[in-house]
């Protein structure tokens, strides 16, 4: 049965998933569990998993890492666990919602002289 919703991760955004069934059947066989993120979770993984992985994620593969987060800190993956996060989609497809979390871009001339003047700039902006 779908269920309608509204999120910042519009690329999984679906009423009614096309192999929803089939995904439920591998959640139950393999003994695992699904979970929900709130949107403000998934905004808030997009700059811990750059900072953290050195990949600009869109919201919807920011919503794997927050779920992985959220589970970690519920109790559900423990320290010793192994996961895996897959991360599809480039930031680069939802920047308007990276802006939300990150705040604008500095712009930057071509030169080293600039870069360090920005790096002063961001340096004594934290």
């Amino acid at each position: 049965r779908g269920q309608e919703g509204k999120t910042v991760a519009d690329s999984i955004s679906v009423s009614l998933p096309r192999d929803g069934t089939a995904a439920m059947r591998a959640v139950r066989e393999s003994r695992g569990f699904a979970m929900t993120v709130t949107d403000r979770e998934i905004l808030n993984a997009i700059p811990t998993v750059a900072q953290g992985a050195n990949v600009f994620a869109e919201p919807a593969g920011a919503a794997a890492y927050a779920g992985l987060a959220k589970c970690a800190a519920a109790g559900s993956v423990r320290e010793d666990d192994s996961a895996v996060v897959v991360i599809t989609g480039s930031g680069l497809k939802d920047v308007d919602n990276a802006l939300k979390v990150a705040g604008r871009p500095h712009d930057v001339g071509a030169t080293m002289a600039s870069v360090r003047r920005t790096l002063a700039r961001m340096k004594g902006e934290a």
